[in-house]
């Protein structure tokens, strides 16, 4: 009786298995990501589309420069800063990924940056950043 019994769980242990399929790897990144420790006010809805969600990163200061943080992915990635229209500053990344950008010759007033990660095979990222010298 107990031969028969562990012959049949052999069984369906053997069918469990079969026609199985591989799932496909969700881990593949196709783009580099981050997280930027700065403020991120709420944009204006515009039809359920994407781009319009896009709000600027924002931050205040009364000093000529900044520094901010966050995550890039993958840590191999190349981090950049710049203002629009200049040329860009490299943005040290740590093994883990955690980069610490500084924003230099800040104005009074609204001051744009543009915050860029590559990595060789993935879309660029690309990050609008406003810092406001008061």
């Amino acid at each position: 009786m107990w031969a028969r019994r562990a012959a049949a769980l052999l069984a369906l242990l053997a069918l469990a298995g079969c026609g199985e399929k591989e799932e496909p790897d969700v881990a593949q990144a196709r783009a580099v990501t981050a997280t930027v420790n700065l403020d991120r006010p709420a944009a204006p809805p515009d039809a359920g589309t994407e781009t319009g969600h896009r709000a600027p990163y924002t931050a205040t200061t009364r000093r000529s420069a900044f520094a901010f943080g966050g995550r890039v992915a993958p840590p191999s990635s190349r981090v950049t800063l710049a203002r629009r229209g200049d040329d860009p500053a490299a943005v040290s990344v740590g093994a883990n990924g955690r980069f610490r950008a500084r924003a230099r010759g800040l104005r009074r007033g609204a001051n744009r940056f543009v915050l860029q990660a590559t990595a060789p095979g993935l879309q660029p990222l690309r990050i609008d950043v406003t810092i406001t010298r008061r």
